[in-house]
């Protein structure tokens, strides 16, 4: 089925434009100012903002939950705040559980009604080439790093680290010790270590349970196949009512993504939430998985 969805406000990084978006077979073909010479059903959305399905960060899917428990926290968590496609966590201590976990979360996704990538945390003094060269045959290229101690650092053969992921791309997170304190030195030696050895590396910490940005997913390699609104792209997004929006001075929207939530939500050209009615399917999200660790960010920006 194709149909056009018209005169929408499209939020871009710096600025809103209004668009037209011509979907057929759950992707989207065209994108133009105006379509009034195509010829299909339209749907006028000239008083919605359209924004990409968010992708959100999960730690917290640790065991295997019942099925009404997984719905309710999958609805209350991800699916009313407007997101699409889920990074879920998954613990893991040393090389020797790492398959066994991810089968488990693999089983524990297949009721997912939104599809997701998975990463693992591990302790820091765990990571170790082997590991990582089972994360590519596994399929993981996110694995963030518990370390809270800083003569841990100095226990760590990077040099075999970089050789490891020379031709496997898997991108490091620090994951922040509690101690705030703590954490402004351990994130500074991070950082040097990271830059030193030419490693993919994210060191910002990263909000569990909201929109990861762009430049999170640019460097993580999700964009643009997911929170991105293109040609040829999947039909993952979300419609908030203008009027319903706050707007910075600049005139730009102003979300507050645990406030407000979309009026509308589509995941693969289907919606799942339509004014906070939500429609849960089981079974409907897929695993995603990332070919390249942060291919779109110019080289002078990667480390």
């Amino acid at each position: 089925m194709s149909y056009i969805i018209e005169n929408v406000s499209l939020l871009k990084a710096d600025s809103v434009e209004k668009t037209s978006l011509l979907i057929n077979h759950d992707r989207i073909e065209f994108m133009r100012p105006s379509m009034k010479n195509f010829r299909f059903m339209r749907m006028d959305m000239s008083t919605y903002l359209l924004t990409p399905g968010y992708v959100m960060l999960d730690f917290s899917l640790h065991t295997l939950l019942h099925f009404q428990e997984f719905k309710q926290y999958m609805i209350q968590h991800y699916l009313k705040k407007g997101c699409t496609s889920l990074l879920t966590v998954v613990d893991v201590q040393g090389e020797r559980d790492l398959a066994t976990k991810l089968k488990e979360k693999r089983h524990q996704m297949i009721n997912t009604p939104i599809d997701y990538y998975i990463g693992i945390k591990l302790p820091l003094h765990s990571l170790t080439p082997a590991i990582l060269r089972k994360c590519k045959q596994q399929n993981v290229s996110v694995v963030f790093i518990e370390a809270d101690k800083e003569d841990t650092f100095k226990a760590i053969s990077w040099g075999w680290i970089r050789d490891a992921m020379f031709s496997n791309p898997i991108t490091l997170i620090l994951y922040p010790p509690k101690d705030s304190h703590k954490n402004q030195k351990i994130l500074h030696l991070w950082e040097k270590i990271m830059k030193e050895n030419r490693l993919s590396s994210i060191s910002t910490p990263l909000e569990e349970k909201a929109p990861l940005s762009k430049n999170v997913l640019m460097r993580l390699g999700i964009y643009p196949v997911k929170g991105d609104i293109r040609v040829g792209g999947q039909v993952n997004y979300n419609l908030y009512n203008l009027d319903d929006l706050r707007y910075h001075t600049n005139g730009m929207p102003k979300i507050q993504y645990d406030e407000q939530v979309p009026t509308f939500t589509a995941h693969q050209g289907k919606l799942i939430n339509v004014k906070g009615d939500i429609t849960f399917n089981p079974g409907v999200g897929e695993e995603s998985f990332i070919s390249i660790s942060g291919r779109f960010i110019p080289q002078s920006a990667s480390f």
